[in-house]
């Protein structure tokens, strides 16, 4: 037997099945006391009719002019700013404002009625707290999966449900027209003050224009053109410069050779610079013939010769005429080069100016093009706004909406409110959890060992149990409930204390316990009829037994065999009587009873001494099997001074009056002094009750013969 215990509180379904079985009556009683509260409460509800009207919110309403002329007051956009404008559209039918507008129609600010107040106590209200109350019987439903909404009107009377509920529907549809006008009357007049002050800044635009071509006189050719002609007239002043460059270069290249010719000899020049000039080649021409007819007289006459000084005059006046003439010709060539010098600066200057004329053109074009892009947009927006305010003034005079009511709400024929049905399965339902609470929490709180399996939790290995029998049933059966085993022998008790027996022996086959004592936590578990019932089995199997009655403080062993108790286990330890002289045979064959004897004031003492170890001894060699009934062991230290000495312990535990804390601290006590609990019996079980199930459920159909009735324990004193 181990001390493991598992907790206290844990609980298994047949535990919870047992507590309910136990504290039926306490659960019945909860149920039907909810039962009955909840079926009064429910009868003074008042009744509750609930009526229902059905709108649906269309996307795209009826579009008179064409869906090329957008409402400004439209509000549906795409799929998701759809579903948020359904759910705010859910909101709005519910709001303060919707219902300040039916309670104003209606005037349920002055309507006792609606306030459910007699005539006397009733005051009119303010249109704000009429319209809160009336938010409270409000509530709006969509139907999953369309576009449809319900709005739902609760009151006591069916008939003004339904009227609330088809008001609620129309203050709501009415909302939405008077909105979707005032918006588009808010729109229109922006617009207009839009239209009037693009029409102003139109006009400044057009005439900023105006004076701007005015100002440039580009009022006959546009722009472009005249963008042209200054492109044309550059590119006629950029060719002429180009030739006059050309021709100016030709005339420095002339101009430099004639230089050059002038320096040298005229003879020697070179023959492309005079090339065209027909005096110059004449003169050049009879220069030579004159050196060659000079150069043929020289070898005839000499220089002083008449001849040959008139040739050299002739040479020498060639000469001169001829450095005239390219002199002349150098000068003309000088004064064209300074010509083309000139025309080709008067060309630069005028492709100059008529470069910057380009350059303001290009200013005054954007300049004209800022203007004219500025008129173009001013009017396009004047356009566009022009526009949408006629499209906007022809939306104001249609009246429609997004909205429309597709059914009615119908007087309720039936009220919704209270259920019945739910409230008394809720007073049931709380009543049957009360009890089961209740039963669970006084099921916590008993500490009692009730079944083998509260005793088997805390890790007790239980031996057998013995069955309940009550004081009425062994008289009328004329039975001693310590002696039931041997009068009875075929009866559930006799099988029970065999079947003990059997499992005592079978704990180890080869060397069974032969001394065993039979203790209990407390007073009264009945250890006394376990040992007596265990006594008598044993001895019926064959075997030589001997009960010893250790309890030195209460004694009732010899009582229930009725014999003398002057002498028995004291009188042997003190050494007045033998074992022999002591014992008594019993009416059971086989079974010697050693009472308690003169009753000693100090029990511990002597079953501390040799005395008492010697008498076991000689028990022991003499019988098969010793008992020894003690004391409770929670009351006074005998059994813990005699456990050691004894080959094993049997803990009795009294069913329904054993607390798990006294079990275990007589198992620890046990095992602090090193004795071998051998196991429990569990004593006083009813067989009738199903919460001790198992094997032992056989027992109540009485196996071997008829059954004998259960009571209250055995009565002993100790």
């Amino acid at each position: 037997m181990s001390e493991s215990t598992k907790p206290t509180g844990s609980f298994d379904v047949q535990s919870l099945l047992q507590a309910l079985l136990r504290y039926r009556w306490l659960v019945l009683a909860l149920v039907t006391l909810g039962t009955v509260a909840a079926a009064l409460y429910s009868m003074r509800l008042p009744r509750i009719y609930e009526a229902r009207s059905t709108l649906e919110y269309d996307p795209n309403p009826i579009r008179p002019l064409g869906r090329e002329v957008e409402d400004v007051a439209d509000p549906v956009g795409s799929f998701w700013a759809s579903r948020e404008f359904f759910e705010t559209q859910n909101r709005i039918i519910a709001s303060r404002a919707v219902a300040e507008r039916v309670v104003t129609r209606l005037g349920l600010q002055h309507d006792r009625v609606f306030f459910g107040e007699s005539e006397a106590e009733f005051e009119p209200r303010e249109v704000e707290e009429t319209a809160l109350r009336l938010r409270s019987m409000i509530s709006v439903e969509p139907v999953e999966g369309t576009r449809l909404v319900q709005v739902v009107v609760q009151h006591v009377e069916p008939e003004r449900a339904k009227i609330l509920a088809n008001e609620v529907s129309a203050a709501y549809i009415d909302k939405t027209i008077e909105d979707r006008m005032g918006s588009t009357v808010t729109a229109l007049d922006w617009l207009g003050q839009q239209l009037d002050q693009l029409r102003g800044e139109l006009n400044d635009a057009e005439l900023a224009l105006h004076s701007f071509k005015e100002e440039h006189n580009i009022l006959s050719v546009s722009m472009e053109d005249r963008q042209n002609l200054v492109a044309s007239e550059m590119e006629a002043y950029n060719a002429a410069l180009t030739e006059v460059r050309t021709r100016r270069i030709n005339l420095a290249a002339r101009a430099q050779r004639l230089r050059a010719a002038l320096s040298d000899d005229p003879l020697e020049a070179d023959a492309s610079v005079l090339e065209g000039m027909e005096g110059i080649a004449e003169l050049r021409q009879g220069l030579r013939e004159k050196l060659a007819e000079r150069e043929a007289l020289s070898t005839r006459y000499g220089p002083a010769h008449p001849q040959m000084a008139a040739l050299s005059n002739q040479i020498s006046e060639l000469r001169t005429q001829l450095s005239q003439e390219l002199a002349m010709v150098a000068a003309s060539a000088e004064a064209d080069l300074t010509e083309a010098r000139r025309i080709e600066q008067g060309l630069g200057g005028a492709l100059d100016e008529a470069h910057e004329a380009g350059l303001a053109l290009n200013l005054r074009e954007i300049e004209y093009e800022r203007l004219n892009r500025e008129r173009e947009n001013k009017a396009k927006l004047y356009e566009v706004v022009l526009a949408r305010t006629t499209e906007t003034n022809l939306t104001r005079m249609l009246r429609s909406t997004h909205v429309r009511q597709v059914d009615s709400a119908l007087t309720p024929s039936a009220p919704v409110s209270p259920n019945v049905p739910m409230i008394v399965g809720a007073g049931v339902v709380l009543g049957l959890l009360l009890g089961l609470m209740l039963a669970l929490g006084l099921t916590l709180l008993d500490r009692r060992l009730k079944t083998l399996r509260d005793v088997e939790s805390l890790g007790a290995t239980v031996l057998g149990i013995l069955p309940r029998i009550d004081d009425e049933t062994a008289a009328n059966m004329q039975v001693d409930r310590d002696l039931l085993v041997h009068q009875k022998p075929m009866s559930t008790a006799a099988e029970c204390a065999r079947t003990i027996r059997t499992n005592l022996m079978f704990m180890n086959p080869d060397s069974p316990p032969r001394s065993l004592l039979v203790t209990s936590p407390t007073p009264r578990d009945g250890k006394t009829t376990v040992a007596t019932s265990l006594a008598i089995s044993i001895a019926q199997s064959g075997r030589k037994v001997l009960l010893i009655d250790t309890d030195l403080r209460r004694p009732r062993v010899h009582k229930a065999f009725e014999i003398p108790g002057s002498i028995g286990a004291t009188s042997v330890i003190i050494g007045e009587k033998s074992l022999g002289e002591a014992a008594s045979p019993t009416m059971v064959a086989g079974l010697d009873v050693l009472p308690c004897g003169p009753i000693p004031p100090n029990p511990s003492e002597l079953l501390h001494g040799r005395g008492f170890q010697r008498l076991l001894a000689e028990a022991r060699e003499k019988y098969d099997r010793v008992i020894l009934d003690s004391p409770p062991i929670g009351a006074v230290t005998d059994a813990a001074i005699i456990a050691p000495q004894v080959d094993g312990v049997i803990v009795v535990v009294k069913a329904n009056r054993t607390t798990r804390d006294g079990l275990v601290a007589t198992v620890r006590q046990l095992s602090s002094v090193g004795s071998v609990i051998l196991g429990s019996v569990v004593n006083d079980v009813d067989l009738k009750a199903s919460s001790h199930g198992g094997y032992y459920q056989y027992y109540r159909y009485d196996y071997y013969g008829p059954e004998v009735p259960a009571g209250d324990g055995q009565g002993e004193a100790a």
